[in-house]
């Protein structure tokens, strides 16, 4: 039977209720599932690939697909909301801050161990915003300076680095090469900041999730599948704005 080529590949499989958005690949050579960090399910399929082939490899991964998302479930039910007042905690490079709403400074500020917010700004109609815009500037500080060993180390260098909201992504691959990463990764412990940083810097080399890109990312971190979990136990309860 001749192989189904990618263009016929159809843009969703459903299988017992379970939805996979189909993301066809000329670079990988076997089929493999992502879950995201927002619980949506990618089906990942080589070019040239027989669809029924995919489809019985998918439906034999259904038991697996239903305790990835119960876990998912899980993690996200443990995200909580934030409000805007003193004594309310906010993680910064993972520690735990109590936030002061003052009129001793203007904006938002770290220092004295505390993360101080002007009243108008924790009053006012965007608290969230003002908060997301803080993590921002901080991560544009601090993320560059953090990733340059990392560069180094791996021989790998990205055009840019855009810090950005991305949803339920901790980062990606633009256009160019451009890195982005999620502002909400600065409430993470520096030690899984750079594995979200490595795993990045090795889709420069290795655009999917294939042996050689885990094997790059082994290299430069040996233990990676410690922080990996960290990642996924952490990510769960990280406030995203």
């Amino acid at each position: 039977m001749p192989a189904t080529l990618t263009p016929c590949v159809p843009e969703q499989l459903v299988l017992d209720g379970v939805v996979f958005s189909v993301r066809p690949s000329s670079k990988r050579r076997t089929v493999g599932i992502t879950v995201d960090r927002d619980g949506s399910l990618l089906l990942h399929v080589p070019d040239g690939l027989a669809w029924e082939r995919v489809e019985v490899w998918a439906r034999s991964k259904r038991h697996w697909v239903r305790d990835k998302l119960a876990d998912k479930d899980l993690l996200l039910s443990r995200q909580s909301t934030r409000e805007f007042v003193s004594g309310e905690g906010f993680d910064y490079l993972g520690r735990r801050y109590r936030l002061k709403v003052t009129d001793e400074i203007e904006g938002v500020h770290f220092n004295g161990g505390r993360i101080r917010m002007h009243p108008k700004l924790a009053y006012g109609p965007d608290p969230a915003g003002a908060m997301a815009a803080w993590y921002r500037e901080r991560a544009r500080r601090w993320l560059p300076g953090r990733l340059r060993p990392w560069q180094a180390r791996m021989a790998l260098h990205p055009a840019g680095v855009h810090v950005r909201g991305l949803g339920h992504r901790w980062g990606s691959l633009g256009a160019g090469g451009r890195l982005n990463l999620h502002w909400a990764v600065m409430q993470l412990p520096p030690t899984v900041v750079d594995y979200v940083l490595v795993h990045e810097l090795a889709h420069l080399a290795v655009r999917d999730h294939s042996p050689a890109f885990w094997e790059l990312v082994r290299t430069a971190v040996p233990d990676y599948g410690h922080r990996r979990e960290r990642l996924a136990l952490l990510g769960g309860q990280v406030w995203l704005g």
